[in-house]
């Protein structure tokens, strides 16, 4: 009796085990998914007929790196990389301070969330800074990309962008 309890036990938490870690290979595969798609996005994107976003993978593949506004004064970088088994960005804001942000699948098929970790050079969570964002793959060519900055705690200003990818020239 003992020792069928005991294989019993046994299977079970072999059976835990291979639960677990099917469970991480599911999250590891996810983040290596989102982290391809954003990868899609390498190149020159624009809005309003200027370019918005321009894109490219760095590192080795290991990072993508995204100027929002090239050339402008408002121009600012958001580096996104793998970290285990999510995906995160780190955003340096024109607002001066470096918020990071973690990715995850959203609602609607083909879209991106990111959802607010921590800051560096933000005092308070109640300060300006950029807390929510959202990428939506409308097909290859274009994107519909939504930012929410928070102040005092609450979203105050959202910002949306529907871009296209520039054409290359021949």
């Amino acid at each position: 009796m003992i020792y069928r309890i005991f294989i019993t036990s046994l299977l079970l938490a072999m059976s835990l085990l291979n639960s677990a870690q099917a469970a991480e290979n599911d999250t590891t595969q996810q983040a290596k998914a989102i982290f391809d798609r954003i990868k899609s996005l390498a190149g020159e994107w624009e809005h309003q007929g200027q370019v918005a976003l321009s894109v490219r993978i760095i590192a080795g593949g290991s990072a993508i790196v995204q100027r929002e506004f090239p050339g402008s004064p408002m121009e600012m970088v958001t580096v996104y990389h793998l970290d285990g088994d999510t995906v995160m960005l780190n955003h340096y804001c024109m607002l001066g301070n470096q918020p990071r942000l973690k990715a995850a699948l959203g609602d609607q098929k083909d879209t991106i969330v990111f959802n607010f970790v921590a800051a560096t050079n933000l005092a308070s969570e109640n300060d300006p800074h950029m807390h929510h964002g959202k990428i939506t793959f409308v097909n290859k060519d274009s994107i519909k990309s939504t930012w929410t900055k928070f102040v005092d705690g609450k979203a105050a200003e959202e910002h949306t962008f529907e871009m296209t990818r520039k054409k290359k020239e021949l």
